[in-house]
C-alpha cells in the first residue's frame, strides 16, 4: 500500500510542482514508477493568474497586467535497471498574458505624470507648469524631481524594463532510494525577473543568467514528503537561493492503491542571499516569500498518464520582498507601484500528460 500510494502522489506531484511557482526551480522530476521504463518524462501546459517566481507576486500595477501561461516538457532517463541512477532535463516557457513593465509606466502621458508627481510631492503642486508641452515641462526646474521632462523621459524608460517572456533549459542527475532522493544539475534562464535584473540593473548585453543546484528530498511515510532546493546563479547575476517545501498528501477520491484524485498541502519558503545588490534599489536579500498552496491532481484516465491539477495558493512577502517595496524607486510614481504584493491569492491549473 505504501509503495503504491508514495508511486502515485509522485505522479500527481509532476504537475502541481511545476506549476506551483511557474518555474523550474522548484518542480521535481517524477519518481521511478513500478513499471520500469528507462525513457520516461511529461508534457505541462498550463495558466496561472498571475506571475510568481519563488513564492512572492509582483504588483498589477508594478507589472502592467495579470497572469501568465506556461509549459514545459520533462524528460527521465533510467542508468540502471533499478533506477537508482538517473537522468533529469526540461524545458520550460512562460509567458505574461499582458504587457509586464517591472517599473514605470510608457503610456503616461505629460498631464499624467504631472497629476502623480503632484499626488507624491504636494509641495510641487504650485509649480507644476500649467501647459503640459514638452518645452514648459523642460523649462520646469523643481526641487526634489529636478527638470520635469528629464523625470517624465525617465519614467518613460523606466517602464520598457519588460519582464521577458521565461525560458528554462535544465539537466541534471538523480540518486534515487526508497525513502530519498538526491538530484543536482544546471539551469540557463533566459528572461524573466532574473533577466530584468541581469539586462536593466547589471546593465549586461542580454538578460540572461546560469545557475547550478542540488536537491534533496524525503518521503519518510507515504503522506509526507519534504525537500529543499538551493541554488547558486553565476553569469551575469550572482546570488543564492534556497527553496524549501513540505507537503501533506492524501487521496480524495480513490484508494491509495487507485487513486482518482488526490489531495495535496504544501508549506514553502524562498530566501536569497547576494542576488540583490543594494545599488539597485529594487529588493534586498532574506527570507522572499512563504506561501501555502493546496492541489487536487485529478487522474483523468485508468493509465493515470493524463492529469489535470488545479492549485490555489496563499503567498506572503518575505523580509526581503518588504524591504524591496520600501526601497524601490518605482514608489515615485504611488504607492500603489511597489514592485510586489504583501499578500496574493493565485490560482492555476496545469494539465499534464506523462509517457
Amino acid at each position: 500500500m505504501k509503495k503504491s500510494l508514495i508511486t502515485m502522489m509522485a505522479a500527481a506531484m509532476m504537475s502541481p510542482a511545476f506549476a506551483g511557482d511557474a518555474t523550474t526551480d522548484s518542480f521535481q522530476v517524477s519518481q521511478p514508477s513500478q513499471d520500469f521504463k528507462r525513457l520516461s518524462g511529461a508534457v505541462h501546459v498550463g495558466a496561472a493568474t498571475a506571475y510568481t517566481i519563488h513564492g512572492y507576486v509582483p504588483t498589477t500595477k508594478a507589472v502592467q497586467g495579470e497572469g501568465c501561461g506556461m509549459g514545459a516538457v520533462q524528460l527521465s532517463y533510467d542508468f540502471g535497471k533499478e533506477g537508482a541512477w538517473s537522468y533529469v532535463g526540461a524545458v520550460s516557457y512562460r509567458a505574461p498574458f499582458s504587457g509586464h513593465t517591472l517599473y514605470g509606466n510608457p503610456t503616461m502621458n505629460r498631464e499624467q505624470f504631472a497629476g502623480v508627481m503632484a499626488n507624491k510631492y504636494p509641495a510641487l503642486a504650485p509649480h507644476l507648469p500649467s501647459d503640459y508641452s514638452q518645452a514648459a515641462f523642460q523649462d520646469a526646474n523643481l526641487p526634489v524631481v529636478g527638470n520635469l521632462e528629464e523625470a517624465y523621459q525617465a519614467n518613460k524608460k523606466m517602464g520598457y524594463k519588460n519582464i521577458e517572456n521565461e525560458f528554462i533549459v535544465r539537466n541534471g542527475l538523480k540518486y534515487t532510494r526508497d525513502l530519498w532522493n538526491v538530484s543536482f544539475g544546471h539551469d540557463l534562464i533566459q528572461g524573466g525577473i532574473a533577466g530584468v535584473v541581469a539586462k536593466h540593473f547589471d546593465l549586461e548585453n542580454h538578460s540572461r543568467m546560469q545557475q547550478v543546484w542540488v536537491n534533496g528530498e524525503i518521503t519518510p511515510v507515504a503522506w509526507f514528503s519534504a525537500d529543499v532546493n538551493v541554488a547558486r546563479t553565476f553569469a551575469n547575476v550572482s546570488g543564492w537561493w534556497i527553496e524549501a517545501h513540505a507537503r501533506l498528501k492524501a487521496p480524495i477520491i480513490g484508494s491509495p492503491e487507485d487513486i482518482k484524485v488526490a489531495g495535496i498541502l504544501e508549506l514553502g519558503g524562498s530566501f536569497t542571499d547576494g542576488f540583490y545588490k543594494y545599488r539597485h534599489n529594487a529588493c534586498d536579500n532574506g527570507v522572499q516569500a512563504y506561501w501555502v498552496k493546496f492541489s487536487t491532481p485529478w487522474f483523468v484516465n485508468e493509465a493515470k498518464n493524463f492529469i489535470l491539477t488545479p492549485s490555489v495558493s496563499f503567498n506572503w512577502l518575505g523580509t526581503g520582498g518588504r524591504q524591496a517595496n520600501k526601497q524601490s524607486h518605482a514608489k515615485v510614481f504611488g504607492e500603489n507601484y511597489v514592485p510586489f504584493r504583501d499578500f496574493a491569492i493565485v490560482g492555476d491549473i496545469t494539465a499534464t500528460y506523462k509517457f
